[in-house]
């Protein structure tokens, strides 16, 4: 059986396909065309068989077919994946024959992933100062920060402060960095005292990160970098063909950043306890003083496709502009619970 690169939307398997192919024609699981790059889908078996290891069966679990889709984007839809699934499954003769059975990832994952909930409750609720981080290393989860970034020196970066009244004017590029430290109030990533500096890739997320509404006016800073900046991304794409040969060890670090970053773009509530931002705030110093990283990238959950970015020293960058807005319009949906 032949498959082309439009059955899948994993960028580099794509490409993949697309430089090895060994005919052009008709692709036998989505029909494309006449001219479609098509290469033989027992060239992809190694890393299926790979891939595949990191799952094992469960009744409580989800579908394979879900999870694979829901975690990693491997195919173009459903239909397709569930056609090639069944090849690969009698090609590989695999454990697996249907790919819509019950999985879970296997326990070695499970294992090093789940550590999280128990770092989260022993910070909350047992040892918050003297945390045993032996487990931490044990696990490999400071390999996992090591995996860093380095922010473009071209990029502008952005901050907003509220005025409290309208007759405020602009404000100066001198106060639009940290907060003095005896002001600053525990965040997702900073605790109580200890001030870092949030900034957005753009200018539309830092009115919904400082939660602007009608009519406020609205001072946002325009950064630039004046050095250097390591990040740890926890927004990165997952993509397991690019991880072919260490799949496993990418998919405890790609499920454990995407477990802390939902926690890193929480917001909390008006009634949820600060405790709630202890265990990322923990994380943050580990990844500044074990990874030696200038800070972190994480999605906005108040702005969809936004993205936050959080350094450690405020003198790596330096706000050069500053123009004043007023919010003239907001946007609320909801939903019936």
């Amino acid at each position: 059986m032949k498959v082309c690169s439009s059955c899948f939307c994993d960028a580099e398997l794509k490409r993949f396909i697309e430089s090895n192919m060994s005919s052009i024609g008709i692709c036998d699981y989505c029909g494309k065309g006449n001219e479609s790059e098509l290469i033989e889908l027992n060239e992809l078996l190694d890393f299926f068989s790979e891939f595949l290891n990191i799952f094992q069966e469960d009744e409580n679990g989800k579908p394979l077919v879900d999870l694979i889709t829901e975690d990693w984007k491997l195919f173009y839809d459903n239909e397709i994946s569930s056609d090639i699934l069944i090849d690969v499954f009698e090609l590989l003769k695999s454990n697996f024959s249907n790919p819509t059975q019950n999985v879970i990832y296997n326990n070695e994952i499970i294992d090093c992933t789940s550590y999280w909930e128990d770092l989260k409750n022993d910070l909350k609720w047992e040892r918050r100062f003297l945390t045993d981080v032996n487990d931490i290393f044990e696990l490999g989860w400071d390999g996992f920060f090591n995996k860093q970034s380095i922010l473009s020196d071209d990029i502008l970066l952005y901050r907003a402060r509220i005025h409290k009244n309208d007759s405020e004017p602009v404000y100066e590029v001198n106060q639009m960095g940290c907060p003095d430290r005896t002001d600053v109030s525990g965040e997702r990533a900073n605790p109580e005292g200890i001030p870092y500096l949030y900034l957005s890739i753009t200018v539309d997320t830092t009115f919904y990160e400082t939660r602007a509404t009608y009519l406020d006016e609205v001072s946002i800073g325009s950064f630039k970098i004046k050095e250097k900046v390591v990040l740890v991304d926890f927004t990165e794409e997952s993509s397991a063909f690019m991880n072919m040969g260490n799949i496993l060890e990418y998919t405890k670090s790609m499920l454990l950043k995407k477990y802390i970053s939902s926690d890193l773009s929480k917001p909390l509530r008006r009634y949820d306890s600060v405790l709630e931002y202890i265990p990322t705030q923990f994380i943050c110093e580990f990844i500044r003083y074990i990874t030696n990283a200038d800070g972190i990238v994480f999605n906005s959950s108040l702005h969809l496709g936004g993205k936050n970015i959080v350094l450690f020293e405020e003198n790596k960058v330096e706000c050069f502009e500053v123009n004043k807005y007023r919010v003239k319009d907001v946007n609320i949906s909801h939903t019936l619970l």
